[in-house]
């Protein structure tokens, strides 16, 4: 029975080793896509005086089509009021985030990417 236990936890030890680097890599690649995919748009915005519907969906279906996000899942709150030169535009996305560990025993990290920004808006009448 001892020798049964130890092949198990020492098996589940072993796959977490493995799989943690390739999964923690992933999750990075996520984060760095849903702030380029934030910073895209909040330069948009910054034209517009807002973020626009058009442009919360380009964003919705860049992170939709290239890193197969859920489009359900995907939350996007931003100034959507038309701001004037030199007043602030912010925006912020929150996606759910993968694993990072195969079992989930391990996890103590939060379950979403949140990414915001804050930008000067260059709309003139």
């Amino acid at each position: 029975m001892n020798t049964t236990l130890a092949k198990w936890m020492t098996l589940i030890i072993a796959a977490n080793i493995m799989f943690v680097p390739l999964l923690s890599y992933i999750d990075s690649l996520h984060r760095e896509a849903v702030e380029v995919v934030l910073q895209e748009g909040a330069k948009k915005a910054a034209i517009e005086g807002r973020f626009t519907t058009e442009i919360i969906n380009d964003m919705k279906q860049e992170l939709v089509d290239h890193y197969n996000f859920d489009e359900s899942k995907i939350q996007i709150t931003a100034t959507q009021a038309l701001t004037r030169r030199n007043e602030y535009i912010e925006g912020k996305v929150v996606v759910p985030r993968g694993p990072i560990w195969i079992f989930e025993i391990f996890n103590r990290g939060p379950n979403t990417i949140e990414k915001n920004t804050k930008v000067l808006s260059e709309y003139l009448d």
